[in-house]
């Protein structure tokens, strides 16, 4: 087996991409996985200067055959110890030591670029999953456990109802406001100043990561990515005298829109109280069903010691449907 550098617009990156899709399959067959376009997308942004990430993939490749994918995620404007690793390798080639040669490789590539840190999620379906105990036997350590929970929709009519009057009755002298796509102009640096304080008031365990740098620029490129990896986002947000101070985002990827990701929900903490993020994820559930009703499914993930946001989404019928760890471990020089 050999491990070779590729890129989005490699001889190797389709290969690649196929290899995500196959782990995706086997571990959630009910799931249509990921289209190599968001891989592609991703590959690019990251290879073009000036951005928030660079970062770099390499491809195990057996026989001729790409059996394993690792990717290589570097911050350049915030945490610019830590190194984010994504491994995947092809069922068929598991427990060959695919896995293992990856993320060697992955630690070796993060110490060359001066971190002392790596960080890595791993998907979880259900119980035993193989991902949890790659890690462990790794020697890595479980910062953080989240649960994913769906909402199938059309939603509850009643229960939507309900949790909207009582929202509404809660946060009289906030506006509700939706958009697509683009932050408003006027919104847009109240939006920044959301997604670095994201990075600090949500739940994030024992993760060794520090706060985020956001800029309406920073904001400008994130917005830039999603819609080239193919993805419409529907968001809304609550105003107090004209400044946003809370946001939901849902992601719809346009070539599978059964499913939207709820990517992030927050309300800045000087506004907490007044059942805000009841009522913006109320607002998002109500947009997507007017503009997007082939969507059959909202999936969200959670830490379960944030237990607000937890008691808001099983108001909304949001149920658990699998997991979410992160892990870390330090980088040896």
């Amino acid at each position: 087996m050999r491990i070779v550098e590729t890129g989005p617009d490699g001889a190797l990156f389709a290969a690649w991409c196929e290899v995500w899709a196959a782990a995706q399959r086997a571990d959630r067959p009910g799931e249509r996985p990921r289209p190599a376009r968001e891989h592609v997308a991703l590959g690019r942004r990251l290879t073009t200067p000036g951005g928030a990430q660079r970062g770099t993939h390499r491809a195990a490749v057996d026989g001729g055959r790409v059996v394993g994918a690792l990717r290589v995620l570097l911050p350049v404007r915030d945490n610019t110890s830590v190194a984010y690793l994504d491994v995947a390798v092809h069922p068929g080639a598991r427990r060959r030591g695919t896995g293992t040669a990856l993320l060697t490789e992955g630690l070796r590539l993060a110490a060359a670029a001066g971190r002392t840190t790596a960080v890595a999620e791993v998907d979880e379906p259900g119980p035993g999953t193989a991902g949890r105990a790659f890690a462990r036997t790794a020697g890595w350590t479980c910062d953080l456990q989240e649960t994913r929970r769906d909402l199938l929709l059309p939603a509850d009519e009643e229960r939507l109802a309900a949790l909207e009057a009582a929202a509404a009755a809660a946060s009289a002298g906030y506006e509700v406001v939706t958009w697509r796509d683009r932050t408003p102009d006027a919104l847009l640096e109240d939006r920044a100043l959301l997604s670095r304080r994201m990075s600090t008031d949500a739940p994030t365990g024992d993760v060794p990561v520090d706060e985020e740098v956001w800029d309406g620029a920073r904001v400008r490129e994130m917005e830039a990515l999603v819609l080239d990896r193919g993805r419409t986002v529907l968001s809304a947000g609550a105003l107090h005298q004209g400044r946003l101070v809370a946001f939901t985002d849902l992601h719809v990827p346009l070539e599978q829109p059964e499913r939207a990701n709820q990517s992030g929900t927050l309300v800045l903490r000087e506004h907490r109280g007044h059942r805000l993020g009841a009522r913006i994820k109320a607002a998002v559930v109500r947009e997507l069903a007017a503009t997007m009703p082939q969507v059959r499914r909202i999936s969200t993930y959670n830490a379960d010691s944030n237990r607000p946001m937890v008691v808001v989404n099983e108001a909304l019928g949001f149920r658990p449907a699998g997991g979410l760890s992160t892990w870390s471990t330090r980088i040896s020089p």
